[in-house]
């Protein structure tokens, strides 16, 4: 029997490739460099205590032709066994001083010291008061277990390139808290400078990890669901995947000044220092009509659309739907008073659609719902099911053995007869 770092890795290796064009697509700010992991020599090891040293590549002499690709994305995604020349990391700012994202890393190497399980408990503390920050400011930010053992990768994409310096101010003013959110040390932030290269210039800038296998531990990133209420939060393998390439780009921050010292940092006209909480205008909620999906901390309950919510018709193409099934909107909107409402349909299953009929066919069941005046908060649009406390199918047989005892079988299969029937 497989394992469940086995599964877990056939699930990122199944789905590396649209992984990759998810990356391409939202995260990749220059394609002519990139970040990744080297061998160190035996000195080099004694000296800084790792194995490994990060560097960009290909060197300046050597850039050109060799640029990050799809099979160059696809391949850090699919890696099993740590092989570091497959797993890289993206420079945070553009040629045109412009970020796609910003990334923050509270970090955990030491944790062999005294102290690490207290450390590791803040940063976790650190890392989740920072997602609610972003959460409450319009975004839908990514908090990622990035090894485990107590280090965090948090992500803010947006939905267009925003000025760089604007992008770390942001990230500054997020970070600045880490003293009085009682963190052991300060983290990093991606991009980590404000400085804009003069004309002719090229600073490249540091790069961030992508999410996947970790370069130096057998471990997957997890994703943070923001249920607590679960007893494992954390969304691993297609669950994890699922809310990546999901994940809403948000508005592009707050115009933001910041000198090159760091020392000082002005949003919108508010100055601080470092170590002081810095205030500025929110930047408005990304208004999405496909569904802003934002995790609220009520259940999540997925309902099948063919069948409950529409008339089954069998249809013989993926955007043709049914009239809405009487008392079904009223169904939805009494059910997102206690609940996230997530909408299934076995006609977005298909492994092998083409990418265009795919987005098509999504946008029509989005409008569909939303011309009948459904109350939901996404359509599901990963791989199997998703997490959730309920799941409502006019084909569903419930079975619940451990409340009903051997009894619920025999009701289950008096059901499953009848439908087979």
């Amino acid at each position: 029997m497989a394992s469940h770092y086995e599964i877990v890795a056939e699930e990122w290796k199944s789905r590396s490739r649209e992984l990759a064009e998810w990356a391409m697509e939202k995260l990749v700010n220059r394609k002519d460099v990139w970040g990744q992991y080297a061998s160190l020599t035996e000195g080099e090891k004694k000296k800084l205590g790792r194995t490994y040293k990060a560097m960009t590549l290909p060197i300046a002499s050597k850039r050109g032709p060799d640029m990050v690709t799809l099979d160059k994305l696809t391949r850090h995604f699919a890696s099993q066994h740590r092989r570091r020349p497959q797993i890289i990391g993206l420079h945070a700012k553009s040629k045109e001083n412009t970020s796609r994202w910003l990334g923050i890393d509270i970090d955990m190497h030491d944790d062999h010291k005294a102290d690490a399980e207290e450390h590791s408990r803040r940063n976790f503390v650190g890392a989740l008061k920072w997602w609610r920050d972003l959460q409450a400011m319009g975004y839908d930010p990514l908090l990622f277990d990035s090894n485990n053992n107590g280090g965090y990768h948090l992500w803010v994409l947006f939905d267009q390139p925003a000025p760089t310096e604007h992008v770390f101010a942001f990230a500054w003013s997020i970070v600045s808290t880490w003293e009085e959110t009682n963190l052991s040390e300060e983290p990093e932030t991606f991009p980590k400078k404000p400085k804009v290269q003069k004309p002719g210039e090229d600073s490249l800038g540091a790069w961030f990890r992508l999410p996947g296998l970790h370069h130096s531990r057998d471990h997957y990133a997890t994703v943070w669901s923001g249920d607590e209420w679960l007893d494992d939060p954390w969304l691993s393998g297609h669950a994890a995947i699922d809310a990546m390439v999901q994940c809403v780009g948000g508005p592009p921050p707050p115009a933001a000044t910041a000198p090159d010292d760091h020392s000082r940092i002005t949003i919108r006209g508010v100055e601080g220092k470092r170590g002081e909480k810095l205030k500025a205008d929110k930047p408005k909620r990304a208004v999405d009509r496909k569904r802003n999906f934002k995790r609220t901390g009520k259940a999540t309950v997925c309902v099948d659309l063919d069948g409950v919510l529409a008339q089954n018709i069998g249809a013989t193409n993926l955007s043709e739907i049914g009239d809405p099934v009487d008392g079904a909107v009223e169904f939805t909107r009494e059910l997102s008073e206690f609940a996230d409402v997530v909408v299934l349909t076995s006609r977005l299953a298909q492994d092998k659609i083409a990418s265009a009929e795919y987005r098509k066919a999504v946008t029509r069941i989005e409008d569909w719902l939303d011309e009948h005046g459904f109350a939901f908060d996404r359509v599901h649009t990963g791989q199997g099911k998703p997490a959730a406390s309920a799941y409502i199918d006019d084909r569903g047989v419930s079975c619940r053995p451990m409340n009903d005892g051997v009894a619920a079988f025999k009701d289950a299969l008096e059901k499953t007869e009848n439908l087979c029937s």
